[in-house]
């Protein structure tokens, strides 16, 4: 018997689109830092909490899974840094006993908060709030309300290559660039920053590829639609691959390679692969063609310096040394900038280090241990989550399509994050709060009895 179609409510009808307008908003406004567009997708993104929450506990078909708990993890991390701690327990840190006496010589006494930086701390606690935004609202949705959601992205990426192409025409100083610093001269897309970018191309790689062989491998009796469509695919793969060489990222290149590699065992493994194994070699090759045929001698130059000599392992060691000062509590979250400055002796005038380019060091020095364990929660609980629902049989081959990029997406992300600090944007970090929710099932709706992909045997 067909189950009973339950009334559409009017949170059910406006989710969807303010999810939608939350992701397309984040990735076409926050690709800087501190800016308007931050602002706007953080107060979105408050909306769309309240929404998600009020329909988990008011509806019961959209009640939020167990998973959702792990959204309050990050955001323990500012809030407790804003409370108030013993005086002793403050001046445990040897920067801060520092602090404390240069304080008194001005005649004034410390605020003693667990964080350094309280407005910095406040600004990183709503910094979080698209990414749980995100991930709260996905949970709730259907594998195509999710689908969807990734069409968004991906057909975003495909506009911000066309954007990055005509910033590399029209030169440095261009109006085609949205941020006074940036990567002059270079394809940055929405972002400020080229690698930022060519993290962008790397999570829409994986989708774009398995989800070109999935449809193949379902759709190719379907005559010239399905030829047409997966032709389509191909050159959209072969896009990705080419922008990441005009780019010139060296971690985008070197990522993209990876995804590719390891978008191969997904796409491999399904059932009917008859056909896929030419289609992803046609995939390659054309990409692979173009990027050498267009950009083999930027690609070279990106590769001529040594990374060693690179400026990130200078950060990342003051990063860490400064991190030891500010033992055990760290400064707080946002407290990077002003700790560094007091250790980076031989900065260069003009040159402005507001971040690591290591996510991991600098989340030492902001959060110490808090930051270290609760990171570890949240590896733990997705990499369990990832793992149970890639060997788990029966599932819609939709499902397992979005399942399997995202995690290597995610997995993307968190190496970048090793030379760079990607999720410090916004819409990087709206995208992985998407990522990470597609690891979950999909909640399944009844409305109507005709599941939404067809079961694997």
């Amino acid at each position: 018997m067909m189950p009973t179609a339950r009334p559409r409510t009017l949170g059910t009808h406006l989710q969807w689109p303010l999810a939608a307008a939350l992701l397309l908003l984040c990735l076409v406004l926050g690709g800087g830092q501190g800016t308007v567009g931050d602002a706007l997708c953080q107060a979105l993104a408050a909306g769309l909490v309240i929404l998600t929450l009020w329909r988990s506990e008011t509806e019961p078909d959209a009640r939020l899974p167990r998973i959702a708990w792990i959204a309050a993890l990050p955001l323990a991390v500012p809030l407790l840094q804003l409370l108030p701690i013993p005086e002793a327990l403050w001046l445990m840190p040897p920067a801060r006993a520092e602090i404390a006496q240069q304080l008194a010589v001005a005649g004034l006494e410390p605020t003693t908060r667990w964080t350094l930086t309280p407005f910095g701390t406040e600004t990183a606690l709503a910094w979080l709030l698209p990414a749980v935004a995100m991930f709260l609202a996905v949970l709730q949705f259907d594998a195509t309300q999710r689908l969807r959601l990734v069409a968004i992205f991906v057909a975003v990426t495909v506009v911000a290559i066309v954007l990055g192409v005509a910033q590399m025409a029209s030169g440095a100083g261009s109006v085609l660039y949205f941020y006074d610093r940036t990567n002059s001269s270079s394809a940055v897309g929405f972002f400020a920053n080229r690698n930022h970018f060519a993290s962008q191309l790397v999570l829409a790689l994986p989708f774009v590829l398995i989800g070109t062989a999935a449809w193949w491998n379902t759709q190719r009796d379907e005559g010239r639609n399905a030829l047409l469509w997966a032709t389509a695919g191909v050159a959209l793969a072969a896009l990705l691959i080419l922008a990441l060489a005009l780019v010139g990222s060296r971690a985008g290149i070197l990522l993209g390679m990876l995804a590719i590699a390891l978008s191969l065992p997904a796409v491999l493994a399904m059932r009917n692969k008859r056909g896929t194994r030419r289609l992803m070699a046609a995939v390659l090759g054309v990409g692979l063609l173009l990027g050498v045929q267009f950009a083999l001698f930027g690609v070279m130059q990106s590769f001529s310096q040594d990374p060693m000599e690179d400026a990130r392992v200078r950060y990342t060691q003051l990063t860490l040394e400064a991190a030891g000062h500010h033992a055990p509590l760290g400064t707080g979250l946002g407290g990077f900038r002003r700790a560094f400055e007091a250790y980076d002796v031989d900065s260069v005038e003009n040159i402005y280090v507001n971040h690591a380019h290591n996510d991991y060091a600098e989340l030492w020095l902001d959060g110490r241990g808090s930051a270290l364990l609760i990171g570890m929660a949240l590896l733990v609980t997705f990499a369990a989550a990832a793992w149970r629902h890639w060997r788990r049989r029966g599932a819609a081959t939709l499902e397992k399509l979005l399942t399997r990029a995202s995690l290597i997406g995610l997995l993307m992300l968190a190496l970048h994050s090793f030379g760079d600090y990607p999720l410090r944007t916004t819409a990087l970090l709206a995208s992985a709060g998407l990522l990470a929710a597609l690891l979950a099932r999909p909640r399944t709706h009844h409305r109507t009895g005709v599941p939404l992909a067809h079961a694997e045997s």
